[in-house]
């Protein structure tokens, strides 16, 4: 029993000396506790070394997809707003496509019908042609009196003809093909907002990775051991020692 208090009593006097020192423990022992036997192994319970992240890696990994290089860096809880953000603006984008297109055919089916116009294998311009004039004749002369002939369809091609029934139609067909014209520049400018949110996330993830090679850094820095206080093959106490460099 006596033996025990004398230990305890020496285990606390030899960490309080450990963190106001800051010396290892074995330094501290008395020799009546060497002459006792008792052994002190230093156990190094230090993080153990991690490597440092590529910043290049984390960038071009979120310049591919937004998010990814955050992930990368050990903080997606960050890139997972931009992972999000880009999945909405690529759902977006293909809304919008999707509903021009389907304007731009409603519009085609409806010139087809009151028009008798063929749009296989036709350009944008030829959809423009039908909206403005009501006949392949009168562009025709329009084209000769301005001398761009080389603009003129020529009569021996029936698949470049039309002959709108009523002007009223033609102006109806023109308002559909413009309005599908604005959604897909609509479509333009969510592409935009994707590019901005790819170099958005990839700078992101570059202060990312910067910030935890920093912090391995710090805890390379920090040393952590540990000690027994043995007599015999009895434990009768523990110590731990924290040092940091700076």
């Amino acid at each position: 029993m006596k033996r025990s208090i004398i230990s305890i009593a020496l285990l606390l006097f030899l960490t309080q000396q450990m963190f106001a020192q800051q010396r290892p423990l074995s330094t501290l022992v008395t020799k009546e506790v060497q002459l006792r036997g008792i052994s002190i192994p230093d156990l190094n319970m230090s993080p153990a070394p991690e490597s440092k992240k590529s910043v290049m890696l984390a960038v071009v990994a979120s310049l591919l997809v937004p998010g990814m290089g955050e992930l990368y860096a050990g903080s997606f809880e960050t890139g997972k707003y931009y992972l999000i953000a880009e999945s909405g603006l690529w759902l977006t984008y293909g809304g919008f496509r999707m509903h021009s297109n389907g304007l731009l055919q409603d519009a085609q089916t409806f010139a087809s019908q009151h028009a008798d116009a063929n749009f296989n294998n036709k350009d944008d311009q030829y959809s423009v042609n039908i909206g403005n004039f009501n006949t392949t004749t009168e562009y025709n002369d329009t084209k000769s009196r301005n001398r761009e002939y080389d603009l003129i369809y020529q009569p021996t091609r029936p698949e470049y003809q039309w002959n709108w029934d009523t002007d009223a139609n033609r102006l109806r067909f023109k308002d559909m093909r413009i309005q599908s014209g604005e959604v897909k520049n609509n479509a333009k400018f969510v592409i935009g907002a994707i590019v901005v949110n790819h170099l958005l996330s990839a700078f992101s993830a570059g202060k990312k990775t910067a910030a935890y090679n920093q912090s391995l850094s710090s805890m390379d820095n920090v040393e952590i051991h540990t000690y027994t206080l043995n007599n015999g093959s009895q434990v009768n106490g523990w110590g731990i020692s924290i040092t940091t460099y700076f």
